[in-house]
């Protein structure tokens, strides 16, 4: 009995600058993909609103309809 698992990866394409590359290529850690150094830096990032929001004292509703309106944003996803 042979089993076969087929697994597809999206892959996409993205324009960088030299500037910007060489920026990433010094914060990128030894054996990480660009993958995962870009959900590294994304998750530091809403790690970080997270913290701000603390300094704004808002309540557990406002909070929710700020992340919401972040979310239904075209192209990002928190």
């Amino acid at each position: 009995m042979c089993l076969y698992m087929c697994i597809h990866m999206t892959s996409k394409n993205i324009s960088i600058t030299e500037e910007v590359y060489k920026k990433l290529m010094k914060i990128k850690r030894e054996n990480e993909s660009f993958s995962e150094l870009f959900l590294r830096l994304l998750k530091s990032q809403k790690d970080n609103m997270k913290r701000t929001f603390g300094a704004w004292n808002l309540s557990e509703e406002e909070e929710s309809e700020i992340w919401k309106d972040i979310s239904n944003r075209t192209g990002r996803k928190c």
